[in-house]
């Protein structure tokens, strides 16, 4: 589409602004700078993720791809489009302390490409052969693969070990395809590091935050619980959908989310921890608060320890409930 006056994107690199004559445009009243070179409407939300993927695109050569969270992003739309909506969840370009510190945008390019890194950008040295990249929302993005194994080597334990969760919920993801790339390049950056968060990484996780906390549990020394998991007593009554649960020991970690802070949902969820512990459950609840910090996170994992002890007490009891793993859809 050519650029003119009547029908400006959202976002304007500077260069096609000049070759279309239109400078006095982009640097008027009506837009402020985003980057350099890289002009949007002014108001508009630069920390938004999907503002910041098209700012970090604006002007990139043909042989770039955008890797990273922002393909990860891009993919996870695809597929919530696919569901009739789904809501974005995982990918918003932040790191996975809690704290919401935004990361830059991966750009993947040949080692002779001239480019800079620039603001919120990540150059990445290596070249995206055409079968591991595609186009999504019109910008040139690696694979799916490609982009598991990116975020897998790449990102911060958590982030990686997230975004990994999150392709196997929307069923984006086959585990063995992942470590056979994996496999396949052993000399590759961060290879241990994807594999490593590959082994990490689980069925049937349904939020970030449940890829947290599973992490937290796993680091105090127990097995990795199974997530979503079913409970019901002995008669097949159903009792609840638990997002963490030892199904030795009858050990559940629940996160409460923002969904859990009205009076109705609070009730709720006390009538059904009642239930649970009446058959032989021990819970213990996390909200963001636990999470925000290192030292609150410990204390976390020590209350997870003690209901542990807790757990295994209970556990010497005769059985008054079963359990049936959940996997992704």
């Amino acid at each position: 589409m050519t650029l003119d006056e009547r029908n400006l994107p959202a976002v304007i690199w500077a260069a096609d602004a000049r070759r279309a004559g239109l400078q006095s445009v982009v640097r008027g009243s009506a837009f402020m700078r985003a980057a350099r070179g890289v002009y949007v409407p002014v108001g508009t939300d630069l920390s938004d993720p999907d503002v910041r993927i098209a700012v970090a695109a604006a002007g990139l050569p043909p042989s770039v791809v955008l890797g990273g969270w922002a393909a990860a992003r891009l993919h996870e739309r695809a597929a919530a489009d696919r569901r009739h909506g789904a809501p974005l969840v995982t990918f918003d370009g932040t790191d996975g302390t809690g704290r919401g510190r935004p990361q830059p945008v991966l750009l993947c390019a040949p080692p002779r490409t001239r480019l800079v890194p620039g603001e919120g950008r990540r150059l990445l040295r290596s070249v995206v052969p055409p079968d591991e990249r595609t186009v999504l929302g019109g910008l040139p993005v690696t694979g799916l693969l490609r982009t598991a194994f990116d975020l897998a080597r790449l990102a911060d334990r958590t982030t990686a070990v997230a975004g990994l969760d999150r392709f196997r919920a929307l069923g984006l993801l086959e585990p063995d395809d992942l470590a056979r790339m994996i496999a396949g390049r052993p000399r590759w950056r961060g290879v241990d590091a994807a594999r490593a968060a590959l082994s990490l990484s689980a069925d049937g996780v349904e939020s970030p935050r449940e890829s947290i906390l599973r992490l937290l549990w796993m680091d105090t020394g127990l097995a990795a619980p199974w997530c979503n998991a079913e409970i019901r007593d002995l008669s097949g009554r159903f009792v609840a959908r638990v997002d963490l649960l030892d199904p030795h020991l009858g050990l559940v970690g629940e996160y409460d989310g923002a969904y859990h802070s009205s009076a109705a949902r609070r009730s709720a969820d006390s009538l059904r921890q009642e239930q649970l512990e009446m058959i032989g459950i021990t819970v213990i609840r996390a909200t963001a608060a636990d999470l925000s910090s290192s030292s609150r996170r410990r204390s976390w994992q020590q209350r997870l320890l003690a209901a542990r002890g807790r757990a295994e007490g209970a556990a010497a009891e005769p059985r008054r409930w079963r359990a049936t793993p959940t996997r992704s859809r």
